[in-house]
């Protein structure tokens, strides 16, 4: 009879030792994800109160082929720098004018992206011609965005 005794007694010794191991390294491994959580957190909170390229730029590239005569054709490209491939949640619209409470833009042209660029082309119908556009970026991540940008070209003297 103290042979099985003996037999229980070292089992549950082993398996006792077992358990604590078991339980710390479970503990170890715990302590371990809430520290990856906690900088993912961080991340995160930082990504949150930045654009996702860090900066937003704009550009309006004209043609080099652009006359400027009255009733020649103007060819120009607005480029986004920094700009992200998220077309569902990027809007750039050119219009003629706009008017606020309630927001309305008149004559309102959405510009597709294009290699990074959203390509323009408009008439020069007067000796001064204004063209507005209408920049929205609400990108998942980062920062959105939300700005008009407005220029104007002028008709060579002849």
């Amino acid at each position: 009879m103290n042979r099985p005794v003996i037999i229980i007694l070292l089992s549950l010794l082993i398996f006792s030792c077992t358990d604590k191991n078991q339980t710390h390294n479970k503990i170890t491994e715990l302590e371990k994800l809430q520290t990856e959580n906690d900088s993912l957190k961080k991340i995160v909170k930082e990504i949150s109160n930045k654009y996702v390229f860090d900066s937003i730029s704009f550009r309006d590239i004209s043609s080099f082929n652009n006359t400027y005569e009255i009733n020649s054709s103007l060819k120009g490209e607005f480029v986004i720098v920094g700009y992200n491939n998220d077309i569902e949640n990027t809007n750039v619209i050119m219009f003629d004018s706009i008017t606020y409470n309630p927001k309305k833009l008149f004559n309102p042209d959405t510009l597709k992206l294009k290699n990074g660029g959203y390509n323009y082309e408009m008439k020069m119908d007067a000796e001064r011609v204004y063209w507005r556009v209408e920049v929205q970026i609400n990108h998942k991540y980062g920062k959105n965005y939300e700005g008009v940008l407005i220029n104007a070209y002028q008709a060579n003297e002849n």
